[in-house]
């Protein structure tokens, strides 16, 4: 295993499609852009190789040695992202929602009965509510039209748990249901500094097919740091026999994005 590179920036990543896919309403072509990070926080590159030899004669000794790349590992870690960057990350399908599809929210409210002792809910509930004395934490019965609850019990603090439907559109993410099951192409640059003259130029990296393996993790909390979450793909080699290559790196000689 060979550590081949990692960088603190790396930008414009693009990821590409290698074939037709149909993305909710949205088709993307062959060779399309369907998703580009503008800067990645961290990445790593990892060539995994496989090693034969041949041995014989005295002591055994090694004669003929074959060394070819498996596969590349490719990891990096997002900050800021769109929802279908998120898809990507866990290869789950979007879809999108439009207005006046209903998404259920859980929502829990803390309230006062009236003088006749009922009170109103901000929206109006799917299915059951459930109504606890605030104070005891005692489970109260209740009778309910729309969104006015009677308890019967007048100037009571009451906690209120129930669902409503969300009508102002979205997008689903289904972990697990996966979003491509071929491969994607991706191009990313980064920054490469001469260590005699100091000057920096563009560094361009290629990966012809890539492979989405991405598991996803989020750490969230007031203690957290940002919310990030980690990419994880594969590069795979692509090419004949003897001419097979997992991605290409292209030390420019300008910095074709100084102006940035």
């Amino acid at each position: 295993m060979t550590e081949l590179g990692s960088f603190k920036e790396l930008y414009d990543v693009f990821l590409k499609t290698t074939y037709l896919i149909d993305e909710g309403n949205v088709r993307f072509e062959k060779g399309e852009t369907i998703a580009r990070f503008e800067r990645i926080q961290v990445a790593g590159l990892e060539e995994l190789k496989h090693r034969t030899e041949s041995r014989g004669g005295f002591d055994n000794r090694g004669h003929v040695f074959w060394e070819t790349t498996k596969e590349m590992d490719l990891a990096f870690t997002q900050g800021v992202f769109s929802e279908l960057q998120f898809a990507l990350m866990s290869n789950s399908n979007l879809i999108s929602k439009g207005e006046g599809s209903p998404i259920l929210i859980t929502k829990q409210e803390i309230l006062e009965s009236g003088e006749d002792g009922t009170f109103t809910l901000t929206k109006e509930p799917q299915g059951l509510v459930f109504v606890y004395n605030k104070e005891t934490g005692e489970k109260l019965e209740y009778t309910r039209e729309g969104k006015i609850i009677t308890i019967g019990e007048k100037f009571l603090d009451v906690v209120v748990n129930y669902e409503y439907n969300y009508l102002g559109g979205g997008r689903n993410v289904k972990i697990g249901q996966r979003l491509i099951s071929g491969f994607l192409s991706l191009e990313g640059k980064t920054r490469v500094k001469d260590d005699t003259t100091g000057q920096v130029t563009t560094g361009l990296i290629k990966i012809p097919r890539l492979k989405l393996v991405s598991d996803l993790s989020i750490r969230l909390g007031k203690q957290a740091k940002p919310i990030t979450a980690s990419f994880l793909a594969k590069g795979i080699p692509t090419g004949g026999r003897g001419d097979s290559y997992v991605s290409e790196f292209y030390f420019l000689n300008d910095d074709v994005d100084s102006d940035l």
